[in-house]
C-alpha cells in the first residue's frame, strides 16, 4: 500500500533523529563546512551546526520572521534591527532579505559564531555590521560556553569562560534616531526577559518593536523579572503576536489585560510542556 505524503514526511522526520548525529560527526571529523540557503541567500555554517537539519525536519523553523519584517518595512522609511544573540547570522539574513530598507546590527559574543556572521552578512554590504560581544551582565552568570549550534551562560566558573566586558543597549541604540523604525530582537537563551526588564526605558524609548524569546522556565536571572516584564508589556500599549518555536503564529494579545492574562497563561503552559513531552519549550513574541 502506497504511503501518503504525510506518512512519508513523518518517517523521514523520525529517521533524521538517528542519521543527523552521524552526519554531523562525519562533517566535524572532516572539518567540512555546510552551505545552506536562507530566504534565497547563500550562507556558510560550521560543520556541527544543526540549522539545516531543523529546517529539513520542520520547514517553518526560523523562517517566518522574513514575512513579519517585510510587513514592518513596508510601512516605514529606514528600519534598523538590533539582533542580540545573532549566532551565525541566520536570522539576520532572513531579516535583511525581507526588504531593501532594513539595516541590521548583529551582536554575537562567541568569536567562532561571530566570524560566520561576518561572512554571511558581507553580501549585504553597508546595511549590516557585526559587533562581537555580550549584552549584560544579568545577575552572577558571567561564564559562557558554546557548542556546535548555540551557546549560553553557565551556573559556575568551571563550566565556561568568564566574560569581563559587556555591550550596553545604550551603545547599540546610539544611532536609533536616524531610523523611522527600530526593532529590538533578542535570542539570548535565558537572558531575554532580564535584559528587557533591566534596560526597559532605554530599549523602549528607541524601539517601536520588541521581538524576543519568551522562555519563562529557562530564565537565568531574578525570577521576579518575569512578573515585572508582564506588567511592563501590559502597560506599554503594545499588541503582542506570539509564535511557537517552529514559526507558527499562535495568538495575538491585545494591550492591557489581554497581555497580562495571556502571558501568565503562556508561562504556565510552557512549564507544563517542560514537565511532559517537549514540543514547544519556548515561544517568540513580537510586541508592537
Amino acid at each position: 500500500m502506497a504511503l501518503s505524503m504525510r506518512k512519508r514526511r513523518f518517517i523521514r522526520r523520525l529517521a533524521g533523529y538517528g542519521t543527523n548525529p552521524v552526519q554531523r560527526r562525519w562533517r566535524e571529523v572532516r572539518g567540512q563546512e555546510q552551505h545552506h540557503v536562507i530566504a534565497g541567500h547563500p550562507v556558510v555554517l560550521p560543520p556541527g551546526h544543526d540549522l539545516p537539519y531543523y529546517q529539513r525536519r520542520d520547514p517553518t523553523y526560523d523562517s517566518y520572521a522574513g514575512a513579519v519584517m517585510a510587513e514592518i518595512a513596508a510601512g516605514a522609511g529606514r528600519v534598523l534591527v538590533i539582533d542580540v544573540g545573532a549566532n551565525v547570522g541566520d536570522t539576520a539574513v532572513e531579516a535583511l532579505g525581507a526588504a531593501p530598507n532594513i539595516d541590521l546590527v548583529a551582536i554575537e559574543g562567541d568569536p567562532a559564531f561571530a566570524s560566520y556572521a561576518r561572512r554571511n552578512l558581507a553580501q549585504f554590504g553597508e546595511r549590516a555590521r557585526v559587533v562581537e560581544g555580550f549584552v549584560g551582565p544579568v545577575g552572577s552568570r558571567v561564564h559562557f560556553r558554546a557548542n556546535a549550534s548555540t551557546g549560553g551562560f553557565q551556573g559556575s566558573a568551571t563550566d565556561g569562560t568568564e566574560v569581563t566586558e559587556w555591550v550596553t543597549p545604550d551603545a547599540l541604540l546610539a544611532d536609533a534616531d536616524s531610523f523611522d523604525e527600530v526593532v529590538w530582537k533578542s535570542d539570548i537563551d535565558g537572558f531575554d526577559v532580564h535584559v528587557l526588564v533591566r534596560h526597559w526605558d532605554v530599549i523602549t524609548s528607541a524601539c517601536q518593536t520588541l521581538w524576543f524569546e519568551y522562555d519563562p522556565v529557562g530564565t537565568l536571572g531574578d525570577p521576579q523579572d518575569l512578573a515585572t516584564l508582564i506588567e511592563l508589556l501590559a502597560d506599554s500599549g503594545r499588541t503582542l503576536r506570539v509564535f511557537d518555536n517552529l514559526g507558527r503564529e499562535m495568538v495575538r494579545l491585545l494591550p492591557g489585560e489581554g497581555v497580562r492574562q495571556g502571558l501568565t497563561v503562556l508561562a504556565t503552559w510552557l512549564a507544563q510542556q517542560r514537565e511532559g513531552h517537549v514540543t514547544v519549550p519556548y515561544v517568540d513574541i513580537w510586541a508592537r
